[in-house]
């Protein structure tokens, strides 16, 4: 009867999802202001492990990611070289905490 209660109790803790914590940050850069200079960033975005979404504002000039915290930790050296090779100006970035998109 233990057997069956342990082998019950190791399926159900199994059958649990593992919960990533997100994070959300939003990046100033300058330079972007037409639909293709998006569409560059937010695909070079899209290719890091644990990005999840991308949303831009170009009226702000700022690029609103979500991303698995436990994989991703946007640093200001990469993101300086990322938004360099496409042309355009990182200025920095806010940890807004939990994904609101």
């Amino acid at each position: 009867m233990r057997k069956f209660g342990f082998v019950l109790g190791a399926l159900l803790l199994a059958a649990i999802p593992a919960v990533a914590k997100d994070a959300q940050y939003v990046l100033h850069i300058d330079g972007i202001t037409c639909p293709f200079c998006v569409a560059t960033s937010e695909k070079a975005l899209k290719k890091i492990d644990g990005v999840k979404s991308v949303k831009s504002s170009l009226r702000d000039g700022t690029i609103t990611v979500c991303a698995d915290d436990e994989k991703v930790t946007f640093t200001d050296e990469q993101l300086l070289e990322l938004f360099k090779e496409k042309g355009f100006t990182y200025r920095g970035k806010e940890e807004t905490g939990a994904c609101t998109a």
